[in-house]
């Protein structure tokens, strides 16, 4: 998968995620079953500025040239997507959410993967660059 690609399909995640947990947190709750809580709104509604800044990222950065810019935020999204998956399990095995969990730790390893191919493959252009610049 080419950056643009992943960028417009994360950008398009995190915007989806952005109006289900500001606008619809019921469903993140019914889909993970999770109790819904005065505590958990005030969390689901925190968490979808993230979403908003992270989709909002992504978009923004869909047409960066081969850099260290765009290699960093490959490695920012690597990091926070695996960490995602591997939070969303634990807590899967802790029985603090239910099997709708699945779907969000799919998606966060697929993503996490797919950064991980383009974080490589940037990498590696880069070096070749330089090589060819000296």
């Amino acid at each position: 998968m080419q950056f643009k690609t992943l960028s417009v399909v994360t950008a398009t995640i995190a915007g989806f995620l952005f109006v289900a947990l500001l606008l619809f947190p019921e469903f993140m709750y019914s889909l993970f079953q999770i109790p819904q809580t005065e505590s958990a709104s005030f969390m689901a509604r925190r968490a979808a500025i993230l979403f908003l800044t992270l989709g909002i990222l992504s978009w923004l950065m869909r047409n960066a040239e081969h850099s260290e810019s765009r290699k960093m935020v490959c490695l920012s999204f690597i990091i926070m997507m695996f960490g995602l998956a591997i939070l969303g399990t634990f807590e899967y095995v802790r029985e603090y959410a239910g099997v709708g969990i699945g779907l969000a730790i799919v998606t966060e390893l697929a993503l996490g993967f797919a950064y991980l191919k383009v974080y490589f493959n940037t990498r590696h252009r880069l070096n070749r660059q330089n090589q060819c610049a000296q």
